[in-house]
């Protein structure tokens, strides 16, 4: 992109690079502007002068002996002339000029600009009621566009000049901003959910919940940090066999003690076979419920053998417990709802949460900062 930058000299005046008009080896034509704050006319805001310049190969040009134009004679006079392309080149560099000082008039210090091309121009100057109706009347061009803007600013590359721009903001903007990141994650992750709510991929509920964590930071009713996903949490024997890794490992914000989290699938079953008046609970229910309590106990006895010398990582003291597993659809009578909320509620040292139910409070998020929006 064509830069043109201005130096100013005084709080009305500022002068630009000279303009090169002919360029050759050894000779150069240039004219040298001048912006100025012009009381009487605001629109004559550029004055400048021609400058010859030669120079040998290897030296820096030197401006050509001046000629006093007062010290002519009768029928003397000097001849300057441009061709067209020259002046043309000429009179685009000074329009630029013209329009920096409509902008912007006389700014102190050194101060660069980029010319942007027709459709970042028109951007740039575009009124909100302009970017209003781009939305409304143009909104697959709206989004299309909003996309590469959105991802140019989460490059690293940029994220300096993001940062420096966001402080410009209103905290009200900013605000707003938030919530329209926050909403976006949001809907992306409830979408997977509403895509691959029958899924049977243990492994790929692994993955999705370890990039979007924030999914089961929301069990929490305190601040949690992501220390591990698959960790190792002690339990091998002395041939150094066996080892219990749990699914994900967190741990309070405030306290660091340690929150253990075991996921199966929204398809796995919760309640099996009748029993009288009520029902059994399914062995993948109590089994995991178990092994989230053998990984517990393994944690706490195997501490130091886990974190060494590093007790910074995570404490030790009483680990909270989690199962993730099934479906409340599954659920379909008074009886089995009965069965399960009695199972669960009566359970000391463990929380066990239904997919749909984790994915009901995203949904239950969308809706609030929608509503607030």
């Amino acid at each position: 992109m064509e830069r043109v930058s201005l130096t100013s000299t005084s709080w009305k005046t500022a002068v630009a690079e000279p303009i090169e008009i002919r360029l050759k080896d050894t000779v150069r034509l240039v004219f040298v502007p001048t912006v100025v704050d012009n009381q009487k006319d605001k629109d004559a805001c550029v004055k400048g002068h021609f400058v010859y310049q030669k120079k040998k190969k290897l030296d820096s040009w030197e401006d050509v002996r001046e000629i006093n134009l007062s010290q002519l004679k009768p029928a003397e006079g000097v001849k300057l002339e441009l061709k067209s392309a020259e002046l043309l080149f000429l009179l685009k560099k000074l329009a630029d000029l013209y329009r920096i000082h409509r902008q912007d008039g006389i700014q102190r210090g050194s101060n660069q600009y980029v010319k942007l091309s027709g459709a970042l121009e028109g951007l740039c100057n575009a009124t909100d009621e302009d970017l209003r109706q781009f939305v409304e009347l143009s909104s697959d061009n709206a989004i299309g566009t909003f996309k590469r803007i959105a991802k140019w600013l989460s490059s690293v590359e940029h994220s300096d000049k993001v940062v420096e721009s966001l402080e410009s903001l209103s905290a009200d903007n900013i605000k707003q901003l938030n919530v329209v990141a926050g909403l976006t994650v949001l809907k992306k992750a409830f979408e997977v959910w509403i895509n691959n709510q029958y899924s049977t991929d243990e492994e790929f509920w692994q993955r999705e919940l370890t990039s979007n964590s924030f999914v089961l930071s929301q069990i929490f009713s305190f601040p949690v940090v992501v220390v591990k996903e698959k960790a190792y949490i002690g339990g091998k024997t002395f041939t150094n066999q066996g080892g219990n890794i749990v699914d994900f490992l967190y741990k309070n914000q405030m306290t660091s003690n340690p929150a253990l989290i075991e996921i199966k699938t929204p398809s796995t079953q919760l309640i099996s076979s009748p029993y009288r008046q009520t029902y059994n609970m399914s062995k993948e229910l109590t089994g995991s419920t178990s092994q989230v309590l053998n990984y517990a106990n393994s944690i706490i006895q195997d501490y130091y053998s886990v974190v060494g010398h590093e007790t910074s990582i995570f404490g030790a003291y009483k680990p909270t417990c989690v199962v993730i597993i099934g479906n409340t659809s599954e659920l379909d009578s008074p009886e089995k709802r009965k069965a399960f909320e009695l199972y669960r509620n009566n359970l000391k040292d463990v929380q066990i949460v239904t997919f749909d139910e984790l994915y009901g409070k995203v949904n239950s998020f969308i809706k609030l900062l929608e509503n607030g929006n």
